[in-house]
């Protein structure tokens, strides 16, 4: 008889322990751990679509409101010049604090800043180096500066003196779709899903250029694991594709112009597709080439397209080797898709930037007592506990009597009687148990 790994058994009590508790476990935010506190989200002037998805988003994903901030943006233009960008960066610059991690735009137009898309220019700053066309021939196709971001493993977005923040597009054509797609990105959370990863060489030779680290992945992938990787190789099908009628996607990438009946198949909250094409990214409409939308109105939760023409180059679309292992290690949604892009200057992120649906940090209740187990704080550090019930309150210290449990692989913290909805573990000063605090 095979005996349960303890991982996998505290996720089974972890599951149906939030069954019935899941509408009234509190938000925790953790040191170095994106949460709706370090978002800032950028609605359009005049445009009533923008601005209640924006309301919307940050009430679901308790987002203060003094971080959501309308701008002005020119009317009938889907791109802004240079000029335009640093003017609009320059007004929008006070509310940039170090806190801010993530900058999320609640419109899809205007999405290009001259030869970068518009999530590019608010991630990296606008600069040319980005880019891969050049002014004197725009028909030719470069490689183009790499993103300090790809398969970053440091802290890069935590460091003070390295200003770089990830940006993403929600939008959507009606708000009723907007909202289904933030409701996915939340009920993703904490789910730890089994399901398929399918990597699809087409018939489109062009836009295939994937199809080896396709292969690579797939081969090396371990084959017990919940998400399964599925090479496949479609290029007999002409007008038609293999991936219809799926379930449990969780992953999907492929190489067309326009992909066939995704509209067939089942996507598990969290999941992430696109396809490589040069079109993808411009605008939210159903002219032209297939548009990275077209995803997210089917049932995926984020998707990736080229604002210009990009030509084919790998390095320009995401990379699934550094994009699953990522993403399933417990990376946010944003941070594990900016992660796999080594030149994003001409791509456009688009989605619910806070999924994660494979988390490091698990929260639950026994009884009373809030129970906080996580891989994400150190053993060796103080810290301090803080709580308030609504957004607009000051943090104050939790009182009661916190104790901590430490393991060579995780912290569990426990917090009898805990009532507040919202709580936050910052690196300070702070001693549990019979620790005394010194005196003053």
């Amino acid at each position: 008889m095979r005996k349960t790994s303890p991982r996998l058994l505290l996720i089974i009590l972890f599951i149906f322990s939030n069954l019935s508790n899941a509408e009234t476990l509190p938000t925790v935010d953790i040191p170095k751990k994106i949460s709706g506190s370090q978002v800032i989200i950028l609605s359009k002037q005049g445009d009533a679509l923008s601005q209640k998805i924006a309301r919307y988003y940050a009430q679901q994903r308790h987002v203060p409101n003094d971080q959501i901030v309308s701008i002005s943006l020119p009317a009938n233009t889907n791109t802004l010049s240079s000029k335009q960008f640093s003017s609009l960066s320059e007004k929008i610059s006070p509310k940039l604090t170090s806190n801010i991690k993530v900058v999320l735009l609640t419109f899809h137009s205007p999405y290009r800043v001259d030869c970068m898309s518009i999530t590019s220019a608010f991630a990296l700053g606008f600069d040319k180096k980005y880019c891969g066309q050049k002014i004197s021939n725009k028909k030719a196709c470069n490689p183009s500066a790499i993103s300090p971001y790809y398969n970053n493993q440091t802290d890069l977005l935590w460091k003070k003196e390295t200003p770089m923040r990830l940006s993403m597009m929600l939008s959507a054509e009606t708000f009723q779709q907007a909202k289904a797609l933030i409701d996915r990105g939340i009920s993703a959370d904490n789910t730890y899903p089994k399901g398929h990863a399918y990597l699809v060489r087409t018939h489109d030779h062009a836009r295939s250029t994937r199809t080896p680290t396709f292969k690579r992945f797939s081969e090396f992938w371990p084959q017990d694991h919940p998400i399964q990787a599925n090479f496949i190789d479609d290029r007999h099908q002409k007008m038609d594709t293999s991936i219809k009628h799926k379930k449990d996607i969780l992953f999907y990438h492929t190489g067309l112009k326009h992909v066939p009946a995704i509209e067939t198949n089942t996507y598990l909250p969290g999941a992430i597709a696109d396809h490589l094409t040069s079109g993808a990214g411009i605008g939210i409409g159903h002219d032209g080439q297939m548009k990275a939308f077209r995803w997210l109105e089917n049932g995926v939760t984020a998707s990736y397209g080229a604002v210009i023409e990009s030509c084919n180059f790998t390095e320009k679309f995401p990379n699934p080797q550094i994009l699953i292992p990522s993403y399933a290690n417990g990376d946010s949604l944003i941070e594990a898709y900016w992660k796999s892009v080594q030149q994003p200057g001409e791509g456009l992120f688009v989605g619910e930037p806070l999924a994660r649906p494979w988390s490091k940090t698990l929260t639950t209740y026994q009884g009373q007592s809030l129970i906080i187990r996580t891989s994400e704080l150190e053993a060796n550090n103080n810290y301090l506990i803080e709580e308030r019930n609504q957004l607009a309150e000051q943090w104050h210290e939790t009182p009661n009597d916190i104790t901590l449990k430490a393991t060579k692989s995780h912290l569990t913290i426990t917090i009898p009687n805990a009532q507040a909805r919202h709580y936050r573990i910052t690196k300070k000063p702070f001693y549990f148990g019979i620790m005394e605090r010194p005196k003053s």
